[in-house]
């Protein structure tokens, strides 16, 4: 990744808590000026803030039919549109971290893999989430994952829509990927599902990935 990528993501990271204050004033305002009629309305808002962060999200996944689960690493596991998803949440903290491990993958023999490395490099530099890719010594492979940071609170106006909306920018964040690489000339096989072996960090996934192959 290049020095201009990381400094990018440093500057938004030190963005975030001034963003937040700025969400949470807007809405404190907001709430002061609502109608006092609206009982039911306002009784279920008061539900959910009263919801943990990660009591929320597990409300949602649910409510989506996504079946999620907490691992060993106390993250939140799920699946959405046939992709992993990890959720690292902390109550009391609403900075959420995102991950989609191994949605691809690609053999460091493949002759476009320094072409997909400056595709990547250049999505970065414009998309909400951010790409990477690490070397699995064993297989010889590039997996490919993808993360972002989300501030998420309960009291936002529609939380529901707020985590789906980020959810499918992952798989925008995957075409943009998957289209500048066929522009290169290099094809895109259908995904082929592996049985889920669950062990200890990303390796869990890495059966579940795509290989990119060029031509």
């Amino acid at each position: 990744m290049t020095d201009l990528t990381i400094l990018i993501a440093v500057i938004a990271l030190a963005l975030w808590p001034i963003v937040f204050l700025i969400s949470r004033i807007l809405h404190e305002r907001n709430k002061r000026a609502k109608p006092s009629g609206d009982t039911a309305s306002a009784e279920t808002e008061e539900v959910t803030e009263e919801m943990t962060t990660s009591a929320l999200i597990m409300s949602i996944l649910q409510q989506l039919g996504c079946q999620p689960e907490v691992n060993e690493e106390n993250h939140i596991s799920f699946k959405y549109q046939g992709d992993d998803f990890l959720v690292a949440a902390e109550d009391g903290l609403r900075l959420i971290i995102v991950w989609n491990p191994w949605w691809a993958s690609i053999s460091i023999n493949n002759q476009a893999l320094p072409y997909l490395k400056e595709i990547i490099n250049a999505v970065n530099m414009n998309s909400l989430v951010t790409t990477v890719y690490a070397l699995d010594e064993d297989e010889k492979t590039f997996g490919i994952h993808s993360k972002c940071h989300m501030l998420f609170a309960p009291e936002e106006e529609e939380p529901e829509k707020s985590f789906t909306d980020l959810l499918d920018s992952f798989f925008t964040t995957h075409n943009t990927i998957k289209e500048n690489l066929k522009q290169l000339g290099n094809g895109m096989p259908d995904m082929e599902k592996k049985e889920r072996v669950r062990i200890k960090g990303f390796a869990a996934y890495k059966d579940n990935s795509t290989e990119l192959k060029g031509e």
